[in-house]
């Protein structure tokens, strides 16, 4: 279902901040920088993959609570939108970013297609506890 929404990425600002982590340590020097979301979007799909549902968590989270963290291994990037009218709801996220998608995947690369059957590396990383008594 196609839902209608207001504007398209490349006219949706975003502003992020990236902390560098050293040595398990944040940086306290943060860069800053203001984007359309479409770039933002074009890197992802470039680093995680045309099919990566962690491009749309991330993206639909921002859009509809104007705020988002991802962390990295290397960095924190910290992302908002500059104008908080940009928010949608979420169907129009979805929407938004289904058509950003779909007119996004390279010739080669439209779904279905011999390379989409790839299989994708996803490494979730759960915080390491002692349970009690087992020293």
């Amino acid at each position: 279902m196609n839902v209608p929404y207001p504007r398209q990425p490349r006219d949706i600002l975003i502003r992020i901040t990236n902390h560098d982590i050293v040595d398990g340590i944040r940086s306290s020097m943060p860069s800053r920088e203001e984007i359309p979301l479409s770039e933002k979007l074009d890197e992802y799909l470039v680093r995680l993959g045309y099919s990566s549902a962690h491009i749309m968590g991330i993206a639909v989270r921002l859009l509809t609570k104007t705020k988002v963290r991802v962390d990295f291994r290397n960095y924190t990037e910290r992302m908002e939108l500059v104008d908080v009218a940009d928010m949608l709801a979420p169907a129009q996220a979805i929407s938004l970013l289904e058509d950003y998608l779909a007119s996004a995947h390279p010739p080669e690369q439209k779904p279905g297609s011999a390379l989409d059957a790839t299989t994708q590396r996803i490494v979730v990383q759960i915080p390491k506890f002692e349970k009690p008594g087992n020293k």
